[in-house]
């Protein structure tokens, strides 16, 4: 294949990936859509959902990706591999404001960055029995980045509040 074709191969293949919709799979997505629904009080029913997309607002363009989740004591976190490499994480910092697609509904939240480094995290208990299928008495999040020459991957967390909420 010429490399002419095989660049026009990958420019339509990024415009589709990276386009003015939401992601697809492993592909990031431009903007979510759809009107906001009302913010839950109580966020247990995303334990059906393995999978939820969470736009952020980068500097130029808003930018979602599909991400892990689990509900802790009625609250919605979000979790972050390798997180100070990924874009929509610095976006979440510098601007907290997010809309989240969940069975396709949209919600509107503000992302706060927590450090759930108790001895018994409600947080780490649901990411076990949801995604690992274990239930335990007690668990404890890792924070902080691995030391050198740990392989686990830093794994940063996010409370996903209503969107007036302060930070």
């Amino acid at each position: 294949m010429r490399p002419a074709a095989v660049l026009g191969i990958l420019a339509t293949l990024a415009l589709c990936a990276c386009g003015p919709w939401g992601p697809k799979g492993v592909f990031p997505g431009g903007p979510l859509r759809g009107a906001a629904e009302p913010t839950p009080a109580d966020w247990s029913f995303t334990e059906a959902h393995p999978l939820i997309a969470i736009e952020t607002r980068g500097r130029w363009f808003r930018h979602s990706v599909t991400i892990l989740c689990v509900a802790a004591e009625g609250k919605l976190y979000v979790m972050a591999r390798h997180a100070p490499t990924k874009r929509w994480v610095q976006n979440a910092i510098a601007d907290p404001r997010v809309r989240l697609e969940i069975g396709g509904r949209i919600y509107e939240g503000r992302a706060v960055r927590v450090d759930d480094a108790q001895d018994d995290s409600p947080v780490a208990r649901a990411f076990l029995r949801k995604y690992v299928g274990v239930e335990v008495e007690r668990a404890r999040a890792l924070t902080g980045p691995p030391a050198p020459g740990d392989d686990r991957a830093e794994v940063w967390t996010f409370r996903i509040d209503p969107p007036e909420a302060p930070s």
